[in-house]
């Protein structure tokens, strides 16, 4: 059966050491979006190269979400947050784990097998948002509070927002490598031979 977790960031190891795969995470305080395959590049050159982010990821959460941000007088409001598809920032993720101190990775569809490992070498986790949830996940972001890199079109700008209770997102993976979507997979495939004799024995 899995757990539900109420958690705040920034978070701590001992916040992420008891999460596992399968259990549901709702999440207050302060998370970095950006949907930007190049931005997620110039993160990881930022680290390789030792420069300075302009937003502290450390205990932090960075997620692969789109974000369109409107400025309605002196204020900056968040039209809607939408995950995308996490995989594609495979190249870049084990890095910018390894090197900023992040300790949560939100998108939706899992990550590849090099970011896991990186998740179990320096303590990281990831959750999965509930694809096609876009109005419900929108309504848990209470403030916009800092754009950077506005070089980029908006969804690919980092921008870090104040939430309250986002969520529900379910555990992917843990520190210690555990892999739902491996999981399901290997799954699948055991059940994959019975299936096929189930269905030739109907055409039969």
């Amino acid at each position: 059966m899995s757990n539900i977790h109420e958690l705040s960031l920034p978070l701590q190891p001992d916040d992420i050491t008891p999460l596992q795969i399968g259990d549901l995470v709702y999440l207050t305080g302060e998370i970095i979006v950006t949907v930007g395959l190049p931005t997620h590049k110039r993160i990881a050159e930022f680290v390789d190269a030792g420069k300075e982010l302009p937003m502290d990821l450390s205990n932090g959460m960075l997620c692969q979400v789109g974000c369109y941000v409107e400025t309605q007088g002196n204020k900056q409001v968040s039209r809607y947050i939408n995950p995308s598809t996490s995989t594609r920032f495979e190249p870049y993720l084990p890095t910018i784990i390894g090197g900023t101190g992040v300790r949560m990775i939100g998108g939706k569809g899992g990550v590849g097998p090099k970011t896991i490992e990186a998740m179990k070498a320096y303590g990281c986790v990831y959750v999965s948002f509930i694809g096609g949830a876009s109005a419900l996940t929108s309504e848990a972001v209470r403030d916009v509070l800092e754009v950077a890199w506005h070089d980029f079109i908006p969804q690919f700008r980092l921008t870090r927002l104040k939430v309250e209770r986002l969520g529900p997102l379910t555990v992917g993976v843990d520190v210690r490598g555990n892999c739902l979507y491996t999981n399901l997979k290997n799954e699948a495939k055991g059940k994959l031979d019975s299936l096929m004799e189930e269905l030739n024995r109907d055409r039969a």
